[in-house]
């Protein structure tokens, strides 16, 4: 048997246990835990360590014990080394790291116990864990493990940060990012327009939206790009104030949340004021713009605005709007889900396949940190599953989870009238929108039924 050379102990409510620190890659605070159906005995799910997707163990759960308060602030997660890279540890708690002396050690060789030493220390008796007769106690999730190089054990102490939420649409091959509390809904740019006489060059005219007259302007026009009309244009319907105005875009690519310090405010670097700041996206910017923007935009546009906000519109009761929906395409067809529980909008990645997961389950993927589990909506309505350029992964919050659903394309964010709405028995739908008048019917899916389904 291999000797130990330091160990660093744990401690549950009973016992205090050892695991040599050459097991050990680092000791952190316990993060987002991400639940897994079927999971087996002594597995709490899956979390993000170092950009990696690992297993969480529960240590006190393999030792028949109560499990680890995932929420107490003395639990601590151990990331492990070498082939035991793909798991983590759930301890209650992490007292010190103590080199062994060898009067004070007595190696047990007791077939397949996890315990294979006993060390005194100090007035107390240690029980030293072999991890690979602990781990092997439970059916491991086959993720890959990922390298990790030999050193002393790092700390590591996560803090969550302030964040804003944009939508991130392309103009002329270019991303932009429009802060989402701006936002009112995302149109179809198939629209009839009146045009306005005297206009500027940019303004495309007004649009009818549920009795209510909104300008339009190319956005595109604005900012100086080559327009290219196709049916992946939208028009995003944004308010500031008490006024409403439509922006026409190329492209609809993301809903996405920053950090405030991945937020980079130059007001004073753009003369134009076309540009609050970049956003520093992985390796690339995005500009974005927020209510200074708007404020230039809506206030060239006034007169226009102005003369379909002050009695020529027929204002909508708030009472009549009943909810608001994202409304996707599958194989064709379109669905929707509300959109409260919508987190963000992703391009389509690979997901890593997790062993003894629902046959529902693609996978899972990491996104900034989280777990989001993958879930194949193709499945679950025999939808033989098409994954193409212009897919999109949905990723909602449902009950305290991230789940992703990947979807053929993004259609639509929008207002729901009450009359707009039929309710149905059904399983999955219990809804069906009326839209344009009766000509569009949309099947508006119950999230939190399709995932227990």
């Amino acid at each position: 048997m291999q000797q130990i050379q330091e160990i660093l102990i744990i401690k549950n409510a009973q016992e205090n246990y050892g695991i040599s620190t050459e097991d050990i890659n680092q000791i952190s605070r316990v993060p987002s835990l991400m639940c897994l159906p079927l999971r087996p005995y002594g597995t709490r799910g899956l979390c993000a360590v170092g950009g990696s997707i690992v297993s969480m163990l529960d240590v006190n759960l393999l030792l028949d014990v109560s499990e680890v308060d995932v929420e107490a602030s003395s639990s601590r997660l151990l990331s492990l080394n070498g082939d035991l890279s793909s798991n983590a540890l759930l301890v209650s708690e992490v007292y010190n790291t103590v080199d062994i002396i060898e009067t004070n050690i007595e190696y047990i060789d007791n077939g397949s116990d996890p315990v294979i030493a006993i060390y005194k220390y100090k007035d107390s008796l240690v029980q030293v864990l072999s991890l690979e007769a602990l781990i092997s106690k439970i059916s491991k999730i086959n993720i890959k493990a990922k390298e990790v190089h030999s050193g002393k054990i790092k700390y590591v102490d996560t803090k969550e940060e302030n964040s804003t939420k944009f939508l991130i649409f392309a103009m002329s091959n270019e991303k932009f990012a429009l802060n989402i509390d701006f936002l009112r809904e995302i149109i179809l740019a198939d629209v009839n327009y009146t045009d306005i006489s005297g206009s500027a060059q940019d303004l495309l005219g007004l649009i009818t939206l549920r009795e209510e007259l909104i300008t339009v302007i190319d956005l595109r026009t604005y900012y100086g790009f080559n327009c290219d009309r196709n049916d992946k244009n939208r028009i995003l319907i944004t308010s500031f104030g008490d006024e409403t105005i439509g922006l026409l875009v190329d492209d609809i690519i993301d809903i996405k949340s920053f950090v405030d310090k991945d937020i980079e405010y130059m007001r004073d670097s753009f003369d134009d004021r076309k540009i609050s700041g970049v956003i520093h996206d992985e390796n690339s910017l995005i500009s974005f713009f927020d209510e200074e923007v708007l404020k230039v935009i809506f206030s060239k546009n006034s007169s226009y605005l102005e003369s379909t906000t002050k009695g020529e519109v027929i204002e909508e009761e708030a009472s009549l709007i009943a909810q608001e929906v994202i409304i996707f395409k599958l194989a064709g067809k379109e669905y929707a889900f509300d959109v409260v529980f919508v987190s963000e909008i992703i391009d389509i990645v690979k997901s890593t396949k997790v062993a003894y997961s629902n046959e529902d389950v693609d996978g899972v993927i990491n996104i900034r940190g989280q777990i989001v589990t993958i879930v194949s909506l193709f499945k679950k309505l025999s939808i033989p599953t098409k994954i193409n350029e212009d897919s999109k992964i949905i990723v909602c919050e449902i009950d305290d989870s991230r789940i992703g659903f990947v979807v053929d394309s993004i259609s639509d964010i929008m207002d729901i009238k009450t009359d707009e709405i039929r309710n149905q028995d059904d399983e999955l739908f219990s809804k069906v929108l009326h839209l344009d008048n009766g000509n569009r019917l949309v099947l508006s899916m119950d999230i939190q039924k399709i995932v227990i389904s």
